[in-house]
């Protein structure tokens, strides 16, 4: 039995180190290329691409689309400021105050085709609010919205004040959620 391997005699190495020398190194392949070599590949890229920008563009359109969210939620914050602030004027908060019924109003006339609209008043205006909401559960026909009319012609003594906090909160839902109302039952 042999052990580990024995050192090679001296001419031997020689042979062995003379048989490397003539070896040439290795040639590597080139790198493969990134790009396509096929045309379905060219065909898919261009999809894709395409899909992507129709898919911007469809963004751009939903989010011109609801401009009209984005512009009432941004009046209604300053409506907010003006009516929660200890510095407002009276008159200010007054002016204010009156805004709200008209800033749902306005913003229900771009939603919805203004024959469908302009002629509501009173129960019936609350109810198509509470259509339009989902989830209302009668929110603006009992619930917080149900003076909201008041907002626009009582004296500033008779508003209901305490209940203006549920009010700016049940308006701020319905612009960011409204949605086509439901048919009435």
């Amino acid at each position: 039995m042999t052990s580990a391997r024995a050192p090679l005699p001296a001419p031997a190495e020689a042979a062995a180190s003379a048989a490397l020398e003539k070896l040439h190194p290795l040639l590597e392949p080139a790198p493969p290329s990134w790009m396509p070599q096929t045309v379905g590949w060219a065909v898919l890229a261009a999809a894709l691409l395409l899909l992507g920008a129709w898919l911007g563009w469809r963004a751009w359109q939903r989010w011109q689309a609801r401009r009209y969210r984005r512009l009432a939620a941004r009046r209604l914050q300053q409506l907010r400021v003006l009516l929660k602030s200890g510095q407002t004027a009276p008159a200010q908060r007054l002016a204010a105050a009156r805004e709200l019924p008209a800033l749902v109003r306005r913003l229900a006339l771009a939603h919805a085709p203004r024959e469908q609209i302009a002629p509501l008043q009173g129960p019936d205006w609350a109810r198509w609010l509470d259509r339009s909401l989902p989830g209302a559960d009668a929110a603006f026909e009992r619930g917080a919205g149900r003076r909201l009319g008041d907002w626009a012609y009582l004296p500033e003594s008779a508003l209901p004040w305490p209940e203006l906090d549920g009010l700016l909160a049940l308006i701020e839902r319905w612009i960011h959620e409204h949605r086509p109302p439901e048919p009435a039952a």
